[in-house]
């Protein structure tokens, strides 16, 4: 392992994509209006991406001083992160011949955003993480406000950028504090200065620790952080909607995992019942608040919440000692929950029409008439996301609640469940009115691009063999948590 100052093939798939944005961005001086040659190049760069990151499978290493590791859990994620944002510019070139092209940044933006998730990912220094988080944050901000003359997007986008700087700050207050008491912000000499101190880290260090907490659950949205998540979702262009839904959430989700063993578990210091009231809030708060919506993008936003607080619940039961069935069910679920949201969004944006955005229940009234197969790959994902047995839902659900039971947390596993049934009422609520509601006015079809098609019918199918066949999923699950150790 090469703990020196440089190692450049440690951050060789990060190379990749930020290589990749800036062709994009240097080519888009030279494009014609309408050219379809930066999403094909956006494109060729996250698949680069992907391939580069499953070529180096197995891979540790420590770069930069030891503020940057690689390892097959990192490599999770970047293939997650690069998968994600392809579906979304496969989505964007649908979304485009609807709603009118996107700037040529518009792409850039994307990769920019992916290298600042894949730095969080392999952060092993706080400074890292936050460099990282920042270069995540700010093209997401920019992607939300996209369609400048939608007084909407504008005041979502506002929204979501004056709360992130707040995350922001609480993130490097938190930083500061704990740099006051440790005397430096890498995780092994946080981890060294954990093992020293078995009463109790201190109130500074405590302070600096639950700053951090609540800066990460802005960025992924836990209650009571959540507030930005239902008008930011609803105002970015759906594409974007998705890409914040998974990429963004799973990146924020790379760094608890990462972090959690260190500063958050430690018992002495009260951070671990502070998640448990999160995971508690975030379930009850989701669930119910996405039963009252009936705009569908708002409504998986509330639906994104209680996720999180499913997710939280495998994150708490990681302790009082290190389960790996806790932590590869974290892995587990973000996958499948990418794979049941960016397939429920690109059924969204196959339906929706020019300045017709049909996102309200009442225009998704007899969808299995107009649109058979986007209605039969929307009704796998609302399942799936509901937690039916036979997709990857409920595997994700299960494996979450079993590792709670597991470590004692049995409690905590009764009110998933129970919240769970809660999900199902709203969630098969969008497939009666796909089947049993009929249709409310006349609505114009559209063109629906095959890419789009594909991508929905692919997705769809990918979450019917996870839920059938969850092993090889699992299976790079376990490798990539175990790989931490």
């Amino acid at each position: 392992m090469f703990e020196g100052l440089y190692s450049w093939s440690a951050v060789a798939p990060a190379l990749v994509v930020l290589g990749a944005a800036l062709l994009v961005l240097l080519v888009d001086l030279f494009a014609q209006p309408g050219s379809r040659l930066l999403p094909w190049l956006t494109g060729a760069g996250l698949l680069a991406g992907f391939l580069v990151s499953l070529f180096m499978w197995g891979t540790r290493e420590l770069a930069f001083s030891g503020a940057w590791r690689l390892d097959s859990y990192a490599l999770f994620f970047y293939a997650l992160f690069c998968a994600s944002a392809a579906v979304t510019v496969i989505l964007s070139e649908a979304h485009e011949e609807r709603q009118g092209r996107f700037p040529g940044e518009y792409y850039a933006l994307i990769l920019f955003s992916v290298v600042g998730m894949m730095a969080m990912a392999s952060a092993e220094d706080l400074i890292t993480l936050i460099v990282g988080l920042e270069v995540m944050s700010v093209p997401a901000y920019v992607l939300v406000g996209l369609n400048r003359p939608d007084r909407r997007a504008t005041e979502g986008a506002l929204k979501y950028f004056l709360l992130g700087a707040f995350a922001s700050a609480f993130l490097l207050y938190g930083t500061a504090l704990i740099y006051g008491a440790v005397g430096a912000t890498g995780f092994d000499a946080l981890g060294r200065f954990l093992t020293a101190s078995p009463e109790g880290p201190g109130l500074l260090f405590s302070a600096g620790a639950v700053l951090l907490l609540v800066g990460l659950g802005f960025k992924i949205a836990v209650v009571p952080f959540h507030m930005w998540a239902p008008d930011a979702y609803q105002a970015a262009p759906t594409p974007v909607t998705g890409f914040m839904a998974t990429a963004v959430k799973a990146a924020g989700f790379a760094a608890v995992v990462r972090i959690y063993g260190l500063l958050f578990a430690h018992p002495a210091g009260g951070y671990h019942d502070l998640l448990y009231a999160l995971a508690v809030l975030s379930m009850v708060v989701g669930n119910f608040g996405a039963l009252m919506q009936a705009n569908l993008k708002r409504m998986l936003a509330y639906s994104s919440v209680a996720h999180v607080g499913y997710l939280l619940v495998a994150v708490v039961a990681s302790r009082p000692q290190v389960s790996t069935q806790a932590g590869v069910s974290v892995l587990f679920y973000l996958a499948g929950y990418a794979l049941m949201t960016l397939g429920a969004f690109a059924v969204l944006v196959m339906v929706q029409g020019g300045a017709d955005r049909r996102e309200t229940l009442p225009d998704w009234a007899g969808l299995s008439g107009r649109s058979p197969g986007l209605a039969l790959a929307m009704a796998v994902f609302m399942i799936s996301l509901s937690g039916i047995p036979g997709t990857v839902g409920f595997f994700g659900k299960f494996y979450a609640f079993g590792a709670a039971v597991q470590s004692g947390y049995i409690g905590l596993a009764v009110l998933g469940v129970l919240t769970s049934v809660v999900g199902v009422y709203y969630y098969f609520r969008v497939v009666v009115y796909m089947y049993m509601r009929p249709a409310e006015k006349r609505y114009e079809v559209y063109r629906r691009p095959l890419a789009g098609r594909l991508t929905a019918g692919i997705l769809a199918v990918a979450v019917l063999y996870a839920g059938i066949l969850p092993e090889n999923l699992l299976q790079a699950a376990r490798a990539a948590f175990l790989s931490l150790f």
